[in-house]
């Protein structure tokens, strides 16, 4: 089985949570909203592998991010590590190729489509 791992960043201030649309050229789940993530190396945590991902993907860094884990889910024959990541403020994003946007979203206000299990994840986190 494959091993993954992500962080959905929420904003303190804000109560939003920062999503990447995935480009077409990644090999799963293509052109959705997600969070960032990808595997994890050998010997990796799943929580250095979402802190790696999120840097590699959007150059954000984590020196100032609380991270805490949320669950491990099932996607694709993929154990992904999931991980929130509290931040004080809503922060740009420098996208490398895996990803063609990015915004700051409400949760009642979703971009579409959203990853898989992504929806419910929400719903669970936020309610």
């Amino acid at each position: 089985m494959k091993r993954a791992a992500g962080t959905l960043l929420i904003c303190e201030l804000t109560n939003r949570i920062l999503l990447v649309k995935r480009s077409d050229t990644v090999g799963s789940f293509e052109n959705t909203w997600a969070t960032v993530g990808g595997g994890i190396d050998h010997l990796e945590k799943p929580l250095d592998a979402a802190k790696r991902e999120l840097w590699e993907e959007t150059k954000i860094e984590s020196d100032n991010i609380d991270f805490v884990f949320f669950e491990k889910q099932n996607l694709s024959n993929t154990d992904y590590y999931f991980f929130i990541g509290w931040v004080d403020e809503e922060v740009g994003c420098d996208l490398n190729d895996e990803n063609t946007d990015w915004g700051w979203f409400d949760i009642d206000n979703l971009p579409d489509p959203l990853i898989p299990t992504l929806y419910t994840s929400l719903q669970r986190i936020f309610t």
